[in-house]
């Protein structure tokens, strides 16, 4: 069945797009999706903890959870290999305690400001779920700002439905441009220092 669209936003949001990889004081925090010489790479991978199937590294039989956010650590490749080739080492117990300290880690760096604000503007997202128990059309975990995003959540059967989801508080501000365009400015964390209004352009300060 493999991960599920809103797990796999949650796995890589929570990692800060960084390897995970955090054991006996070596730290990997390696960028995983990049741009490299005008083309997009990506060398993340979202690794199992307990094994996906018999004769995988950590493989447990009878484990419901197997394809959810709660058994994937985000690792780069080299680290993929590390933990997969020394599973006495690298329990299922371990990955776990490591998956939360990398994204505490990640959180704490968020709220002092070392992570850049993710920022999105003229933009629109789709998410088409056919099953699931919860389903997340966009989910922000980071400080972010968001002008003129449409986010539009196609669900044909889920237990439950969110459009938008986030872990921190969210603002809005309503500009009025010269134009008489109204439009909304939604951001977590500190404000961005001017918006774009989507109609005429004009920049607007939102000090």
């Amino acid at each position: 069945m493999g991960l599920s669209d809103p797990d796999r936003k949650i796995l890589w949001g929570n990692a800060g797009n960084r390897c995970s990889y955090r054991f006996m004081g070596e730290v990997c925090s390696e960028v995983l999706a990049l741009k490299d010489g005008g083309k997009h790479v990506n060398i993340g991978e979202e690794c199992h903890i307990v094994g996906e199937k018999p004769g995988r590294a950590r493989y447990v039989e009878d484990f419901p959870a197997r394809e959810s956010y709660s058994n994937r650590i985000l690792m780069c490749r080299n680290h993929h290999k590390v933990i997969d080739d020394d599973e006495d080492t690298y329990t299922a117990e371990v990955l776990a305690k490591m998956k939360t300290s990398h994204e505490e880690a990640v959180l704490r760096a968020t709220e002092n400001g070392e992570i850049e604000p993710i920022v999105i503007h003229d933009s629109q997202f789709t998410t088409v779920v056919e099953e699931a128990g919860r389903a997340v059309g966009m989910e922000v975990n980071r400080p972010a700002q968001l002008s003129n995003v449409k986010s539009e959540l196609w669900v044909g059967k889920a237990e439950e439905a969110v459009g938008f989801a986030t872990n921190q508080g969210v603002k809005v501000r309503l500009v009025v441009c010269s134009c008489n365009h109204r439009f909304s400015v939604a951001f977590v964390g500190a404000p961005p220092p001017s918006v774009d209004c989507p109609r005429c352009g004009r920049s607007h300060s939102t000090q």
